[in-house]
């Protein structure tokens, strides 16, 4: 059995700028202040894309409310030791 990788870990109030590519459904760059990150990658999406549930940001921060967005692992920030 293989064991499915964790997501990288985001401490909750990093902001991800992510281009339209890097995250599904929604066409524009976004600003988004994480509060969580699913702790499971779902094999529906090839454990390449990961739920991040934050807060969207305008460019200068303003907040634009909640958000779950599909993210690209990828784009996320690599842990630290």
């Amino acid at each position: 059995m293989d064991a499915t990788p964790a997501p990288p870990h985001v401490p909750a109030g990093t902001v991800l700028r992510l281009a339209k590519e890097d995250w599904r459904y929604g066409g524009f760059t976004l600003f988004l202040r994480v509060e969580s990150v699913r702790d499971d990658l779902s094999s529906y999406y090839d454990d390449e894309w990961v739920w991040v549930s934050g807060q969207q940001l305008a460019r200068d921060g303003t907040p634009l409310g909640q958000l779950d967005a599909l993210v690209r692992v990828s784009a996320l920030p690599p842990d630290r030791p």
